[in-house]
This record gives structure tokens, C-alpha cells and sequence, in this order.
């Protein structure tokens, strides 16, 4: 068999974008589970920043600083499972540590630094070019995979997205309420709507199959996403 080239992994990477919360990484895993290939969240890369930044204690607000400490960071992905990245950064799985509240709240500081996207863009599409993946975040269609074929941006209401997040931080025992949760989907909102990332419908990649969540259960999303990566790539 013939080994796949690097633009060869590119292409058959899937590239999954839209706003917080609007079912990336359910839609991702699902994906990546019918297609056996790893989900990549880049969210993971952000947040396991964020850690190595608290650990370093270095100020979140000191962009030059952050961006040194990034450069030289040793942070990598690997898959046991396709549908459960894991993120090793200095040689220790970090994983389960990246939703902490203390997290959350910072992760918009770091990954607004243009210099660490850039760090972290390079990052990915060096991973990507290894195996393909299902890869979840922002920008991910128009700058990290570019070459990808199969292109596609879900969106949702911040109320619908608010409640999603929601019953995760319930499910994980953190006492949430819908207000709080909201207000911080639509701070998020707010931080990442630079002009430059892909938030919105009317951003995403060219050739992008556009989903709106809200009324759609996760079966029917991912119907229509394994549709389109099969008729993408002619299988």
C-alpha cells in the first residue's frame, strides 16, 4: 500500500469550525469513531498552554512572555483511542487537568495572542501532516487546513450553546447556573470575535458545509458531515 504523503494526510484531515460550545468535539468524536481516525481538539493545545503558563506563573497579560514560554514548549498529541485525544506536554499526560475553572477563565487571554496562534497553527498542521484527523477549533477550514477536502462549520444560538455547557459543567460536578454560563459563552464570544477568527457563518472556509445545531440531534449532524466527507473524498 502506498504510504500516505504529507499533502496527502492534509486533504483527508476533516476540519470542523464554529463558536464555543456548538458541538464541535460531540460531532468531532463521532466522526472520528466512523472514521477511525484521531479527534483533534485544538482547544486541548490552548488550555494545556494556559497550564504550562499558571505553572510558570508567568502573567497571562504578558504577551511576549506567554509567547516565549510557547515556543519552547515540549506539548504533543497522541491517540489510543480516535476518539480520545490525549495531550502530553514535558512528557506528562495532561489531559484530564485542562477543564478546570482556573482554566476556563484564562484560556481566551492565551489563545487571543496572534504569536501563540501562529505557534500553535504550525503545531497542528505538523501533527496533521503525520496522520490525518478530525480537527475541532477555530480557523481550522480557513488557515490550519487549508487543503483539508472535507470542510465544516456547525452554529448555534449562545442561548442553545449555553445550555450545552451547561450540563457538561453539571456533569463534571461543578456547580453552574444558565446565567453564569451564558454571560461566560458570550464573554468568549466577545474575545474571540477579533474580525480574523472564524466564529460565524458568513466566515467560514470556502466550500464549508454549514450546519445550524439548534434544533438537530447529534445522529442527524453527523449524517450529514460523513455525507459530505464522502462525496468530498469520492468514496
Amino acid at each position: 500500500m502506498r504510504r500516505a504523503t504529507i499533502s496527502d494526510s492534509l486533504a483527508r484531515s476533516v476540519a470542523i469550525d464554529g463558536p464555543t460550545a456548538s458541538g464541535k468535539s460531540v460531532v468531532g468524536r463521532a466522526l472520528a469513531e466512523a472514521l477511525t481516525i484521531g479527534f483533534f481538539d485544538t482547544g486541548l493545545m490552548y488550555r494545556a498552554c494556559t497550564l504550562a503558563v499558571m505553572r510558570a506563573d508567568v502573567d497571562p497579560e504578558d504577551a511576549e512572555a506567554v509567547t516565549d514560554l510557547v515556543r519552547h514548549l515540549d506539548l504533543d498529541m497522541r491517540w489510543d483511542d480516535p476518539t480520545l485525544p490525549q495531550v502530553i506536554l514535558k512528557g506528562e499526560n495532561v489531559t484530564g487537568v485542562l477543564r478546570t475553572p482556573e482554566i476556563e477563565q484564562q484560556v481566551s487571554l492565551i489563545s487571543r495572542i496572534p504569536e501563540v496562534r501562529n505557534e500553535l497553527v504550525r503545531r497542528q498542521r505538523t501533527i496533521a501532516s503525520r496522520e490525518p484527523v478530525v480537527m475541532a477549533g477555530r480557523d481550522i477550514g480557513t488557515r490550519v487546513l487549508a487543503e483539508a477536502r472535507t470542510k465544516i462549520f456547525l452554529d448555534a444560538s449562545a442561548e442553545v450553546r449555553a445550555r450545552r455547557r451547561l450540563g457538561e459543567e453539571l456533569d463534571s460536578g461543578r456547580p453552574s447556573t444558565f446565567d453564569q454560563v451564558l454571560h461566560a459563552t458570550r464573554r468568549r464570544d466577545e474575545l474571540d470575535n477579533s474580525g480574523h477568527r472564524a466564529i460565524k457563518r458568513d466566515q467560514a472556509a470556502e466550500g464549508a458545509l454549514v450546519i445550524d445545531t439548534d434544533a438537530l440531534g447529534i445522529d442527524q449532524v453527523v449524517e450529514s458531515a460523513l455525507a459530505h466527507y464522502r462525496a468530498s473524498n469520492g468514496a
